[in-house]
């Protein structure tokens, strides 16, 4: 196709007849800027409907495609609920007016885009799930519990509801950040309520939902509203997980206990508590040992104990650090993984596994911590450890009584044939060579908690990435009981022979941390960072997020607690080792830059 762009001669800006046209030439526009009187030469694919039905979600394709560039630029004209009919082949004008994706290529020399039978072949794979519906679908209404911390982790969501027609009902407290006047378009209705955590909480928020009116279901993704929200949509007779299923799950004793495999293990409230029980022989420490709070969220005041004076040591900070019970149990050596199941009735509909690089606290002391660094996806683990994984963690799920929603998990692998290694400067899970030639012990899954929610919402943009699945959708779809869209939304990529479990695209996940107190003096320090990378090597960041900008005060770090300043996604479709290496310079190089504060 050649496309010629001519001036208009009365100064006016050009109209279009069609909708269609008029995106595809912006389409070409953001591709290879023309000016007047210049022509495009290029090739466009189209995706247009054969059958007639309705769309799942707006942009349901977008999603399908991060990463892509080389496979040209792309625009997606899907609609929530909009009506479609097929589109004949000989029908231009039905071509231009009804496509619901293109892809524009440009024959211009130098391009850097792929060949076409990858170009096909991927967009076939990428475009294998049911993204039309025989129905209609209609808006639905959520109450939503917690506003998020700020508004960069709360558009992710409040979006992917947007994109699926859901209206929020948020209930929150009256002083929360979201009740400002500029922000009201980020909900439908906004209830005020006491969010204090307490035994009330959960009549509470069915009280305020009640009073509301009609709600198609109650929805929360904060660890502290996961029990109460849950036991408010039973009152409320509101698709929910069985409330007694996530108490087990949010309490990380009750957990180890069902799990098992950690033995000794013990719950204390203080140190006293522990000395009486190893006195009396009621538990006898067998080293290393983790102790950690006994609930919560993160890793926050998570200690590695080797000694007897460690071991009181971490039970003194969490018991007075966090006012909460130290729950202690054997530390297991293996590769960590972050497991994420999407189940429907029992039914895994989506599995991944990211591998969970090495923490601090793995080989460190007692002031050394188990907050996340980085993770990649899809695991490289063998397939042997990769089905013990599913089969252990979901066999666990089932048991809670977990059967249908999005289960975000951390596991370790005992015995594994994989241990983490360093060549040519890059850090990666490796072949464990001294256990070749050794009996070699089965591989063993063991669990360290259950999150009966999504991920975080870094999390959730590396999974897109990878397998073009978005588990804030399927959370708030399952909190709906709209299983229809639930399931077609769940379907992973095809596979790629290169790369593992259903994904087409290795993702790695950086967490830096916020390292030096005082006032942030950069307006935008990922994008300032990212001008410093090569144009090859910043065409692989996919997303990127600073928490802190200019003006804003970055505090004292306090014991136990690590203060994340900034996240990047490193996403590549051809190989693992080009994520490693960019993560790896993001570690290495990364700061926030900050000015000492006057008066502290």
């Amino acid at each position: 196709m050649t496309i010629s762009i001519f001036p208009d001669m009365s100064g006016h800006a050009t109209t279009f007849e069609s909708e269609g046209l008029k995106d595809l030439l912006d389409t070409v526009q953001s591709s290879t800027p023309l000016l007047p009187g210049e022509t495009w030469s290029g090739r466009i694919l189209m995706v247009v409907p054969k059958r007639h039905g309705y769309l799942a979600r707006t942009n349901c394709f977008q999603q399908r495609f991060i990463g892509c560039s080389d496979l040209g630029a792309t625009k997606d004209r899907t609609v929530f609920g909009m009506g479609i009919k097929p589109v004949a082949t000989d029908n231009i004008q039905g071509f231009l007016s009804d496509y619901l994706l293109i892809v524009v290529r440009t024959d211009r020399h130098g391009s850097h885009l792929c060949d076409e039978p990858t170009l096909i072949e991927e967009v076939d794979a990428r475009l294998n799930f049911q993204w039309r519906l025989e129905d209609e679908p209609k808006q639905r209404t959520l109450a939503i519990v917690d506003g998020h911390l700020n508004l960069k982790s709360y558009l992710p969501f409040f979006n992917s509801a947007a994109a699926l027609g859901i209206k929020f009902v948020l209930l929150e407290s009256a002083t929360h950040w979201i009740t400002d006047s500029s922000l009201r378009h980020l909900y439908h209705h906004f209830i005020p309520i006491d969010m204090t955590p307490n035994d009330t909480f959960h009549e509470r928020i069915a009280s305020a939902v009640k009073a509301y009116g009609s709600v198609d279901g109650i929805c929360a993704i904060a660890t502290y509203c996961l029990l109460p929200v849950a036991k408010a949509a039973a009152m409320l007779g509101l698709p929910t997980a069985p409330p007694e299923s996530v108490a087990c799950a949010i309490d990380k004793y009750e957990t180890r206990i069902l799990a098992g495999g950690a033995e000794p293990t013990v719950l204390v409230g203080n140190v006293l508590e522990l000395e009486g029980l190893m006195k009396t022989r009621g538990f006898v420490p067998q080293y290393p040992l983790i102790v950690k709070p006994g609930s919560g969220t993160g890793s926050a005041h998570v200690f590695r104990a080797d000694t007897l004076v460690e071991l009181l040591e971490a039970v003194r900070r969490i018991c007075q650090g966090s006012n909460k019970k130290a729950l202690i149990e054997a530390y297991i050596d293996g590769p960590e993984l972050d497991v994420n199941f999407v189940l429907l009735d029992g039914e895994v509909l989506f599995f991944e596994i990211a591998d969970d690089f090495p923490s601090p606290g793995d080989d460190g002391t007692i002031d050394s911590d188990f907050w996340e660094n980085t993770n990649v996806l899809p695991s490289i683990l063998p397939t042997e450890e990769y089905k013990v994984v599913r089969e252990t963690l979901h066999e666990l799920l089932l048991n809670m009584g977990l059967k249908t929603g999005v289960f975000h998990l951390e596991a370790r692998v005992q015995n594994s044939a994989m241990t983490y290694g360093e060549e040519a400067g890059v850090i990666d899970l490796r072949p464990e060579s001294t256990r070749a030639g050794e009996n070699k012990k089965s591989p063993r899954c063991f669990l360290i908690e259950v999150n009966p929610r999504p991920p975080g919402m870094p999390c959730i943009l590396s999974t897109a990435a990878s397998y073009g699945v978005n588990m804030y959708d399927l959370h708030l779809l399952a909190s709906l009981a709209d299983h229809k869209r639930y399931r077609a939304l769940s379907k992973p990529f095809d596979f790629e022979k290169l790369i593992p479990n259903h994904a087409r695209a290795w993702s790695q996940l950086v967490w830096l941390r916020a390292d030096k107190s005082g006032i942030c003096s950069s307006d935008d320090v990922c994008n300032e960072f990212l001008q410093q990378l090569s144009p090859r090597d910043r065409a692989l960041i996919t997303e990127s997020m600073c928490f802190f900008q200019r003006g804003q005060r970055i505090p004292e770090l306090k014991q136990g607690v690590v203060l994340f300043g900034a996240f990047f996604v490193v996403t590549s479709r051809t190989n693992r080792h080009d994520v490693l290496r960019v993560a790896g310079a993001l570690q290495k190089k990364f700061s926030i830059p900050v000015e000492e504060e006057l008066g502290y």
